[in-house]
Parts: C-alpha cells; sequence; structure tokens
C-alpha cells in the first residue's frame, strides 16, 4: 500500500484556493435577529420612564386635593365648635385660635415642608387658608322650599385679612348666590346655605407644581371650601383683643 507523502499534502494544502467570504446582503441584515431585544427596550424605556413619572405626579396631585378638603373640614370644625359665654348666644375666637387652626395644615397636609422649599417659600406662603363668619338677615316672609336665597342676605362679621393669598371675603361687599356646584369665589356662597342664623367660613387653596415636567406644565388650582353652622352658638365672632392683624372685625358687627 501505497503512503501518501507529506510534501504531497503540504503542497495542496498551499494551493488551494482561500474560502471567499460573502458580503452581507439586505436580506441577511433583515433576518439578523441579534440584540433585538436591547433595540426595543431602549426604544420602549423612555415611554416606561414618562409613564412611571406622570402616574407618580397624578397620585401625589391627588392626595393634595384630597389633604385641601381635609385641611377646610377640619378647620371649619375647629371654628364652629367655640362655645358662647354663660347668658350669651354669640361665641368668639381670638387672633391666638386662627393661628393656632392655621398651623395644624402643617400636621393635616405635611407635603407643604417638601413643596415650599422647593419653591423657594415658607410652608405658610405655600397654603392660603381664609376664614370668614358670614351673617343671614331675613328680608323676606313666608320663605319656603330648600332654596332661601331669596329670602335671606348674607352678611360678613369678620374676616382674615391677614392670611396669604389675598383670597379673603371682604367686610363691604354683599355674598351673592351661586350655584352649589359653582367653584369657590370669595363674593359668593352656595344657594343651599342660606337660611336663619349664621355660618362659618373657610376657604383653602393650593397651588400644585408637579416636581417633573414643572418647566412645562402649569400649576393646578387646587380650592375647596367649607360652610359649617355654629354648634352651639347663634354666631361665631371675632375678638379683636391681642389681635396681631390676622383678622379684620366688620362694622356693625
Amino acid at each position: 500500500m501505497r503512503g501518501r507523502s507529506p510534501t504531497n499534502r503540504m503542497a495542496r494544502v498551499a494551493g488551494s484556493r482561500p474560502a471567499q467570504v460573502e458580503p452581507p446582503s439586505a436580506k441577511g441584515f433583515l433576518r439578523d435577529r441579534r440584540a433585538v431585544s436591547a433595540i426595543e427596550f431602549a426604544l420602549i424605556l423612555p415611554v416606561l420612564l414618562i409613564l412611571m413619572l406622570g402616574g407618580t405626579q397624578l397620585i401625589t396631585y391627588i392626595n393634595a386635593s384630597r389633604k385641601v378638603g381635609l385641611v377646610a373640614q377640619s378647620i371649619s370644625q375647629m371654628m364652629s365648635q367655640a362655645m358662647p359665654p354663660a347668658g350669651s348666644t354669640v361665641a368668639t375666637v381670638n387672633a391666638t385660635d386662627l393661628h393656632f387652626s392655621f398651623d395644624s395644615a402643617l400636621v393635616l397636609f405635611p407635603y407643604l415642608m417638601t413643596d415650599a422649599p422647593r419653591q423657594g417659600l415658607q410652608w405658610w406662603q405655600d397654603i392660603a387658608i381664609t376664614y370668614a363668619a358670614v351673617a343671614f338677615t331675613q328680608t323676606a316672609a313666608n320663605c319656603t322650599g330648600g332654596d332661601l336665597s331669596a329670602c335671606y342676605t348674607a352678611a360678613v362679621a369678620w374676616t382674615s385679612s391677614g392670611t396669604s393669598g389675598g383670597n379673603y371675603r371682604p367686610c363691604t361687599v354683599p355674598q351673592l348666590p351661586a350655584a352649589d356646584t359653582a367653584p369657590p369665589n370669595r363674593t359668593t356662597l352656595p344657594r343651599s346655605v342660606f337660611g336663619p342664623g349664621s355660618i362659618v367660613a373657610i376657604d383653602v387653596v393650593f397651588n400644585f407644581k408637579p416636581s417633573f415636567g414643572a418647566r412645562f406644565i402649569p400649576a393646578v388650582r387646587i380650592a375647596r371650601s367649607m360652610y359649617v353652622q355654629p354648634r352651639y352658638a347663634t354666631l361665631v365672632n371675632f375678638d379683636p383683643a391681642g389681635n396681631d392683624g390676622i383678622a379684620t372685625k366688620c362694622p356693625g358687627f
């Protein structure tokens, strides 16, 4: 049996033609599925981040709306529970009472502690809380039905003109009836609150500014008002003794 010479094998290897590499074609590029997941993730990631951050801001806004309503409700209950002195039907609150109830907003709405510094404000400048007592006077007899706004006039007995925001109810401007579904206004009251006696009106305004996209998204105004009748008195008036300017007692009261 004749053996093959190593020299011949090397000659054949040396003389063989090198394998040709085919250039990439368009079909091959389209069929290539390598790194598809990475590309898809890179395209979807910005959308996911926007949805996540937007959802976080939406939850923060909903929570802020609830807290603003809670502040208005809690402060109105504080003011309405003022007790009149013996032999009188008129209760009074003073500047200390207003400051104490105002400061309670920080406990009820702690978001103010982080939102105010972000805007370069003190926490009490980040929210507007205004107080007022409104007394009703009957102007027509034989009033029946649920809407008594045509039979009574509403006058402000005192107002917290010294709080921030400038949203206080003015003394000399009559409070006009408005629809119960109308947004809060400093010169109007819902028709359903008109009637004998008086109410305590608490108006709270907070401008929500999102922390994400604040340069492109304008602030959203959150306004809530509460109207509560005094529990133990016919009127909750303001005692100006020791007043530091937080409230003003209106003429005639």
